[in-house]
């Protein structure tokens, strides 16, 4: 890497050799070696919980009859609002104050939340609070762990979406005690516990990765990233689809995020950020403007439309190699203004907006975004 990349250490005043005590590469390997599939397999589980949880309570307390549809709307923007709008400040707290205890505040907010059920002010407040911490903790140590690899980021994030629709689901239908998903959320705490002492053990390595064109300044780079997310988390709430009318096709928008999430890691490693995120949202702008009216189509679109998101979240956190919490919650933050206007602006000419905004989104990575090199840690090996 160039000394003067706006994402090097020589910029932030930090020595690889003093961060790793030898080899950088070699130092990322014994952290990847060191658990990494472990807690990235608590993380994505305990994702999936906490989700499901949240839109559980949501869903349950909607679907009581006792409020109308005015309180319901008003419900579901509070709870989006502190969930997704107080990341960016608790990340930073977090990568100033390492001690923080991230890792275990969400899971026992969440389950005051829902102990706190008849009294739903309280309850939306704690679940959307619990739902940040955790989030943060998630986001951290995804990219802290990453070794310049976004596959990791995907993972995490992907499980999210499943939690949603299943919690959706049975919180609408019922029958569910509640004791089920307290109990289900405190099993997760106790890894969760053990990985917040294992961290205050180790030293904080700065992110590593290699995606954005160097000559941009960071604020260029984090703006047009974000616009893209906010595009996208737009747009991709007006894709028609009327015939959503079993549960399986309920379902059909959550799976294809899962899967998109999921693989778009995998890709992006593999082939290089730029191909993947350019390929896989102009393939999703034809099949969903297009073709939203065929379910498998649809499918198809979704999964590629979502295989940016690690892309995306990775290009800010390598401007932001310091801080991993403040990058994840610059992400939720740009999800959330996409979102909020779905609350309140119904969209005409659905599909057209939804290409043209898309084809916005794809320009602004173009242009952050650079074609696939050799890794920085692969690089640095081979200098060695």
């Amino acid at each position: 890497m160039d000394g003067g990349h706006h994402g090097s250490y020589y910029s932030q005043g930090i020595s690889r050799r003093k961060l790793s005590g030898g080899s950088y590469w070699q130092y990322l390997q014994q952290r990847k070696g060191n658990g990494f599939i472990v807690r990235l397999t608590v993380y994505t589980f305990s994702h999936f919980c906490v989700d499901f949880s949240c839109f559980f309570l949501l869903f349950s307390w909607m679907s009581s009859g006792t409020h109308s549809l005015q309180t319901v709307t008003l419900g579901f923007l509070i709870y989006n609002v502190i969930a997704f709008g107080l990341q960016p400040i608790i990340g930073y707290l977090c990568d100033t104050y390492r001690k923080i205890p991230v890792e275990i505040i969400g899971i026992p907010l969440l389950v005051a939340g829902l102990l706190f059920m008849p009294i739903a002010a309280l309850s939306i407040a704690l679940i959307g609070l619990g739902n940040a911490f955790f989030h943060i903790a998630g986001g951290i140590d995804s990219l802290r762990n990453s070794s310049g690899k976004m596959v990791r980021s995907g993972v995490f994030v992907s499980s999210g979406a499943l939690g949603v629709v299943l919690g959706s689901l049975v919180g609408r239908t019922g029958g569910l005690p509640v004791l089920i998903p307290i109990c289900v959320l405190l099993l997760c705490l106790v890894p969760m516990y053990f990985i917040y002492l294992e961290r205050l053990k180790s030293e904080d390595a700065a992110i590593v990765f290699s995606l954005t064109k160097p000559e941009l300044k960071i604020g260029v780079i984090i703006l047009l990233a974000a616009v893209s997310i906010l595009i996208r988390s737009y747009a991709g709430s007006i894709i028609p689809a009327e015939w959503r009318t079993t549960t399986l096709l309920f379902a059909f928008p959550a799976i294809g995020a899962f899967l998109g999430k999921f693989s778009g890691g995998f890709i992006a490693d593999r082939i290089g950020a730029k191909k993947t995120a350019m390929f896989s949202l102009l393939a999703a702008t034809a099949l969903l403007a297009f073709g939203n009216t065929n379910p498998w189509i649809f499918l198809i679109g979704i999964i590629l439309f979502n295989m940016s998101m690690a892309v995306t979240l990775c290009a800010i956190a390598s401007v932001l190699p310091l801080n991993p919490g403040l990058a994840f919650g610059v992400t939720t933050l740009a999800l959330l203004c996409g979102n909020v206007p779905t609350f309140f602006i119904p969209a005409e000419h659905a599909n057209l907006m939804f290409a043209s905004l898309t084809v916005i989104s794809v320009v602004c990575l173009f242009f952050i975004l650079k074609g696939k090199v050799k890794t920085d840690e692969k690089i640095s090996e081979k200098n060695e």
